[in-house]
């Protein structure tokens, strides 16, 4: 990352925990199996369970946002507090907080013009999925359309970033030897696993959701902070809603 601070290839949190004997499982693989299972609770079970059991109404759909977020904040300062990190490793800093901002927001016009120029019309216009949730949630009232937002927000532009750029990209790769490696690597699979939480519903809402996770990667690595991934989420959240209702509602 551009402007994380230095540290060895040969990370000292992969050594052995202070006590002598070997660790029961390597690091790296409690790492994987932290991230996985970590993902399944925060962020795959909260949205599922109010589906299946409550629905989707306004006061729902906060509770998802706070619940994500609660939880991943829980899963993540576990796995800092147990290898004696700091939050600094998930990128959160308010250094040059200004211009990451900045450079957070200036992606998403571009992004606005490929999805809702080409990706959108191509996956059935107002047909589409996301845009007749959308236009639902909006025909609901403005407690619903406001939930949405809130949604986006918190559970999209703060959780989600700080689980799959700060948690996998920024402090995961603390557990193994060769980090570099281990950065590259967790990159590619954050942009992975991120396309398929999102449950794509046909080749275009693939591309976008592909593109956004390269987006929300390419600016954590070129940061090395969380600052201009979250606001770039964050926006696009609420500028794609936008969007919508000015071009379907």
């Amino acid at each position: 990352m551009a402007s994380e601070p230095a540290r060895s290839e040969e990370s000292p949190s992969a050594a052995p925990p202070d006590g002598g004997g070997p660790e029961r499982r390597p690091a790296p693989v409690r790492a994987v199996l932290v991230f996985f299972g970590g993902a399944l609770v925060a962020l795959v079970a909260p949205p599922l369970a109010a589906g299946v059991l409550t629905g989707q109404g306004p006061g729902v759909l906060v509770a998802v946002a706070l619940v994500e977020l609660l939880l991943v904040g829980a899963v993540v300062g576990w796995w800092l507090r147990s290898r004696r990190l700091g939050w600094s490793h998930l990128g959160l800093s308010t250094q040059h907080w200004v211009r990451d901002a900045a450079l957070g927001a200036a992606v998403v016009l571009p992004r606005l013009a490929l999805e809702f120029g080409l990706l959108v019309p191509m996956a059935g216009g107002a047909d589409n999925t996301g845009v007749r949730e959308v236009l639902d949630n909006a025909a609901a009232g403005g407690a619903a359309l406001a939930a949405t937002l809130l949604l986006g927000v918190v559970g999209g532009g703060i959780a989600e970033e700080v689980y799959f750029r700060g948690f996998l990209i920024g402090a995961l790769p603390e557990a193994f030897r060769r980090r570099r490696r281990a950065v590259a690597v967790a990159a590619v699979v954050s942009v992975l696993l991120f396309g398929l939480l999102h449950l794509p519903a046909n080749g275009p809402d693939a591309v976008s959701i592909t593109v956004a996770g390269l987006v929300y990667a390419g600016l954590f690595l070129a940061t090395g902070r969380l600052t201009a991934s979250m606001v770039s989420h964050g926006l696009w959240n609420t500028a794609a809603v936008v969007a919508v209702l000015a071009l379907y509602g």
